[in-house]
């Protein structure tokens, strides 16, 4: 049976996805959006000159935050199991890819060492709807700087053999875009 929140997100489209690049896993929220901010911020280097009553800027570069927040409830227990693991998930995709390099030893008295380098950042792609994608339709690239899911202890818990699973999380995410093309204008004046 499916419930209503499965019913809300799917029918209506307000699905958050949060690819993790590494694994290419695709974790998908309902989105009951509790809060929502993309914030841009054109960062300039000033310098106060004598005798001039304003700054001289150089421009240096526009950077992107986004922040959203949304509530994440569960119908019945086995959607709570279920945001339980999605939540999980995501929190992994935070962690970056490491290979493991033998050493050989130097002299017969060391033991073989296994040294961990790290090959993959750990990349995401978020999307939500049209409100966060890169045009094309996939969601925009970059990193979660933080991922918060907060259970509502109000809203309870069920409990299964002596686990609990929260029946609503507060979850929020402050994500950083990378740009995967150029932006800004030619010297014609239209867009690159």
């Amino acid at each position: 049976m499916t419930s209503y929140i499965k019913n809300y997100a799917t029918k209506s489209g307000a699905e958050i996805e949060i690819t993790g690049i590494i694994t290419s896993v695709v974790m998908k929220f309902p989105a009951f959006l509790t809060s929502f901010s993309d914030t841009m911020t054109s960062n300039w280097n000033e310098e106060t000159v004598y005798g001039r009553p304003d700054p001289i800027g150089t421009f240096q570069n526009t950077t992107r935050k986004i922040s959203l927040a949304f509530d994440l409830p569960s119908a019945d227990i086995t959607e709570a199991k279920e945001n339980l693991f999605r939540i999980n998930t995501v929190k992994q995709f935070l962690y970056p890819a490491y290979s493991t390099n033998v050493v050989e030893p130097t002299s017969e008295e060391l033991l073989q060492q296994a040294t961990q380098v790290q090959t993959k950042s750990p990349m995401i792609r978020l999307k939500l709807a049209n409100l966060i994608e890169n045009g094309s339709g996939k969601g925009l690239l970059g990193w979660i700087g933080s991922f918060n899911a907060t259970p509502v202890i109000d809203m309870g818990m069920f409990n299964e053999d002596k686990k609990l699973f929260p029946k609503v999380y507060n979850v929020s995410i402050d994500f950083t875009p990378q740009h995967e093309f150029d932006l800004g204008y030619k010297s014609d004046g239209k867009m690159i």
